[in-house]
């Protein structure tokens, strides 16, 4: 049997190694501390952690999503939910459960109209506009998808340069093949950071849009 959850929740990052735990850790604490049970999912680097069950999410109050990158919130659909960035869920935990389980808090819908109105005022405050906000997740997602090419292909290069500077350089006197190999490696790396960028953001305005 699922265990129940008076709240639930989900937190993610561009980078999805430090804000996303944060945000975890301070909502769940909050909520300990306010009496209440709460349980967090992540969308880090490495994936998703603690996911959410249909039956965890049926049986909640009330939802906080509090990230940057989409958490496929339309899950929480039925739901009063309050969706701010993932800073919010490390500054201010406790005024976030507090208007999730507001009477005045809409239910949310799983579409762009309905996610307009169960953002409401947090959205506005945060990001100007509830289509602001859409716009500005939408590009955190995107990059948070760009980052492994670019960290990859970066240590790759750096790697390479570990035979001197000008080791890639077939003219030059520095110049070794295995080091060449990872330059280039790294290199193609690199250039699919705008590609994987271009291709995720479009999905993800799509997936929004209902």
């Amino acid at each position: 049997m699922a265990e129940k959850y008076d709240l639930i929740g989900a937190t993610g990052c561009a980078t999805g190694i430090v804000h996303t735990y944060m945000a975890q850790e301070a909502l769940e604490n909050a909520a300990k501390k306010m009496g209440y049970t709460m349980k967090v999912e992540t969308h880090g680097q490495t994936g998703v952690d603690d996911p959410l069950t249909p039956e965890e999410i049926s049986n909640a109050k009330a939802g906080v999503v509090a990230s940057d990158v989409d958490v496929d919130a339309d899950r929480f659909a039925g739901k009063k939910v309050v969706q701010v960035p993932v800073a919010d869920g490390i500054k201010e935990p406790e005024n976030l459960i507090n208007r999730a389980l507001a009477d005045s808090t809409p239910v949310f819908k799983a579409n762009l109209a309905g996610r307009a109105q169960s953002a409401g005022t947090a959205a506005a405050a945060s990001s100007g506009t509830s289509f602001w906000h859409l716009i500005y997740t939408s590009l955190m997602n995107g990059i948070s998808h760009m980052l492994p090419f670019v960290v990859a292909g970066g240590v790759l290069m750096a790697i390479s340069m570990f035979w001197g500077i000008d080791s890639a350089n077939v003219k030059s006197s520095q110049y070794n093949a295995f080091a060449a190999m990872l330059n280039t490696i790294g290199s193609t790396s690199m250039n699919l950071r705008c590609p994987s960028w271009a291709a995720t953001l479009p999905r993800r305005l799509r997936s929004a849009a209902g």
